[in-house]
């Protein structure tokens, strides 16, 4: 491992330390993870520029054109239920981290849209979409930060989340 120097304007370094401190992380790790995912986002297309054209191809979109981790208006019955059977998946598969996760978690947007995010990656790696084992780092990586952020945010007397059928009032 080596270490380099990089210089930063000043909004990309109050960025990059906003986003160090919500994952409870050194800024150096987090701007080592940003390079990594920089460099593994073009390593599907050597040449290419990092970009957002960079890169695998995103998760197929519905209708309206919003990738399949996004809620779609017209489908929110099925999709939550399919998210929250992923969840569940993905707590069974990683009890450490996802024993954190509070059993209202279908409540706060962000969490729904990240656990959803995480749910379509960890699909993409088991069918073997992305041929990089570094993809695999990447994604217990943000496991980890997840983790972090669970355990910093929830109130650690809340209940936590349990498998089982999704509660009536947010499919509904």
């Amino acid at each position: 491992m080596s270490r380099i120097a990089i210089t930063l304007d000043e909004h990309a370094l109050a960025q990059l330390t906003r986003r160090a401190q919500a994952n409870s992380e050194p800024i150096a790790r987090t701007a080592a993870r940003f390079v990594r995912d920089g460099l593994l986002s073009t390593q599907a297309h050597p040449g290419s520029e990092p970009g957002p054209s960079a890169g695998k191809a995103a998760p197929p979109a519905d209708s309206t054109g919003r990738p399949g981790w996004l809620e779609p208006p017209d489908k929110r019955e099925t999709w939550r239920r399919e998210l929250w059977a992923a969840v569940s998946a993905l707590a069974e598969r990683y009890p450490q981290v996802f024993s954190k996760l509070v059993a209202d978690w279908y409540t706060n947007r962000a969490l729904v849209e990240t656990l959803a995010a995480l749910s379509a990656w960890r699909s993409q790696l088991d069918a073997g979409l992305t041929p990089d084992p570094r993809a695999e780092l990447l994604f217990h990586d943000r496991l980890e930060i997840l983790e972090r952020q669970l355990t910093h945010t929830s109130d650690p007397t809340a209940a936590r989340f349990t498998s089982g059928p999704p509660p009536s009032q947010w499919v509904a």
